[in-house]
């Protein structure tokens, strides 16, 4: 999951900068001035040249305030001037505080180290006044990325870091009326991935999908109870009800894993959204038309269109009727049509195409297509065409009808008859049908279409190449098995970017202890590899020699010896170690490795 930076969100008002040479230390402070329900924003920047590095990092302090979120993001700029190139790193922490009290509080100063020149912020100061009693939040739309204060449709515990909240635009609504029900995922936690355990149960409901979650979920900021959570939408359904009463909507259960979870024993949290009710209103009686449909439930709309006014008599004509609106429009159907109001007409069965858009508002429309054959010439009618259904927001029953049509027929059509007079039926059958052919013995040409054909082919060809492959397959498995160099190469490379991913959520979750053990532990893996024995009990002294003696040059045995010394007290001493100095290491420990292979090694002294 990827949160939208703090430091885009606010309007940064205190700001103070500290100069070094090429770098630029500053800190940044969202509101000077705040009250006991807004949270305190403050952005570190540390700006310097890619050649310098970052030794140390130390954050600000803020004893009276309490530290709800904390982040970390780097980008490097790159330019290139007369064919000299340069490139930046600029760094930005982000720090989310909540006063507990009012009064005016101290943030401390940040500290670093860069390039060997110590950096230093100036403290800020915030006001915290107590919450107005006579505020008025008027409402507004939400906007991607900017906070805004939603509280979900029940209390949540303050210290709740995520949560699934359920909740339908209607509580009551009637038979076939449209009911929009959402769930949201409410989160605190830097979210690695979720998935849905139990789906929400609809078994009197008819359901059409809004939103169905996919790879990109779609992130917003809200503020709940005075606590800023990330939100996003992970399910949502119009729902349709199909009997009166009192509706139940089963839960929506998640498995989530989050940054802060996915080290531990349990590395996934199981979270539940709360039940819902919708109050299902049978169809009012009065009023309601004899050739009504159940089914018939929105705001509905016909139209009848034919695709040629003018036509012979020994031709046929389409009629388009067109049900459209907002409903359910997939459930929605007109009458059968009857064939005596369509006077001079023969009928065939129609065929109907569903097209639906879904929004908020589910709506769509249903084509029915009917083809009509004229029985005589003249001018004949179309007659209009009813819908009754049932209007809920209206609460009333309406009639959609479509304009009667006229259509010219010229000429009368054309009836084959017999020599008595009486209409002989159409042989539909005649094109398909095979002249019988008498044999005075029964033969078969399968043998010979078998042998002739390509499929005799293969069947002989068969056999030969299945040996052939089998030849080929075991050659080809007999080569993978052998333990080569460059095998032994690439799964040492994979199990150290692999370890090196670890090091990385280490870095976001803030942990120096464990960092340091992973990059220590990387390193005696890949010299492990490459000795062909275990390094891991050699003293850092005795690990020297070793390396010197098997033909590791004296630079690359140092570095190996000084980074392992780097860990062995940058995990007895993790305070010490911010997220820059952790990434410094982790390029480092990069070099490493490809230096560790690109040794040429000799035989071990005696």
């Amino acid at each position: 999951m990827k949160t939208p930076t703090l430091a885009v969100l606010c309007v940064l008002l205190g700001t103070t900068t500290v100069h070094a040479d090429a770098a630029r230390f500053e800190a940044r402070l969202s509101q000077e001035n705040v009250t006991l329900d807004q949270m305190i924003e403050v952005v570190i920047t540390l700006d310097r040249d890619g050649n310098q590095a970052l030794e140390s990092y130390r954050p600000p302090q803020a004893p009276d305030l309490e530290l709800l979120h904390s982040g970390t993001s780097e980008q490097m700029q790159m330019t290139i001037v007369n064919g000299r190139q340069s490139v930046r790193v600029v760094e930005e922490h982000q720090y989310v505080f909540r006063a507990r009290k009012k009064g005016a509080f101290q943030i401390s100063a940040a500290s670093a180290r860069v390039g060997g020149q110590a950096l230093q912020t100036k403290p800020l100061v915030v006001h915290v006044a107590p919450i107005q009693k006579n505020a008025m939040t008027l409402p507004q739309q939400p906007q991607p990325g900017l906070s805004q204060s939603l509280p979900p449709s029940e209390p949540v515990r303050a210290d709740d870091e995520l949560f699934i909240d359920a909740s339908c635009d209607k509580p009551r609504a009637y038979l076939g009326q449209q009911v929009t029900c959402t769930w949201r995922l409410f989160t605190r936690a830097d979210i690695i991935k979720n998935r849905a355990t139990s789906e929400p149960k609809l078994e009197d409901f008819w359901s059409e999908d809004l939103l169905i979650p996919g790879s990109y979920t779609a992130w917003d900021r809200q503020v709940v109870n005075g606590q800023d959570y990330v939100v996003a939408t992970v399910l949502k359904k119009a729902l349709f009800p199909l009997k009166a009463g009192k509706l139940t909507i089963t839960p929506l259960g998640m498995e989530i894993t989050t940054m802060q979870s996915m080290f531990g024993a349990n590395a996934s949290t199981v979270r539940q959204s709360k039940s819902l009710s919708i109050e299902a209103r049978p169809l009012p009686v009065a009023g309601r038309p004899p050739a009504f449909d159940s089914a018939n439930i929105g705001q509905l709309g016909l139209v009848a269109t034919v695709d040629r006014t003018t036509i012979r008599g020994d031709e046929a004509i389409t009629l388009r009727l067109t049900l459209s609106g907002a409903g359910n429009i997939r459930n929605a159907r007109l009458a059968r049509l009857d064939p005596k109001s369509f006077d001079g007409w023969k009928l065939f069965d129609p065929t109907t195409k569903e097209t639906l858009q879904r929004s908020d508002v589910v709506r769509g429309e249903k084509l029915y297509t009917i083809l009509l054959m004229p029985k005589r010439g003249g001018t004949l009618t179309i007659p209009a065409v009813e819908l009754p259904y049932f209007d809920p927001v209206a609460e009333k029953y309406q009639i959609a009808k479509s304009a009667q049509l006229t259509i010219h027929v010229e000429g009368e059509p054309t009836l084959a008859t017999t020599t008595t007079g009486t209409t002989a039926p159409e042989n539909l059958l005649a094109q398909q049908l095979r002249p019988i052919r008498s044999r005075n013995t029964v033969r078969s040409h399968v043998g010979d279409s078998l042998w002739r054909g390509r499929l005799g082919l293969l069947l002989l060809a068969g056999p030969p190449s299945l040996w052939l492959l089998i030849l080929i397959a075991d050659r080809l498995r007999r080569s993978l098995g052998q333990e080569t160099e460059g095998r032994k190469r690439r799964r040492a490379r994979r199990a150290a970017n692999k370890r090196i991913r670890v090091g990385e959520y280490h870095i976001k979750a803030n942990r120096p202890s464990a960092f340091f053990a992973e990059s220590a532990r990387v390193i005696y893996e890949h010299l492990e590899y490459r000795l062909g024995q275990k390094v891991e009990a050699y003293t850092l002294a005795e690990l020297r020699s070793v390396l010197e003696s098997r033909g590791f040059s004296k630079e690359t045995a140092e570095a190996v010896v000084k980074e392992l010394e780097s860990c062995d007290f940058a995990r007895f001493a993790p305070s010490a170690s911010g997220p820059g100095e952790m990434k410094a290491a982790l390029r480092r420990v990069r070099t490493l490795i490809e230096w560790i292979e690109q040794a040429r090694l000799g035989k071990e002294a005696a």
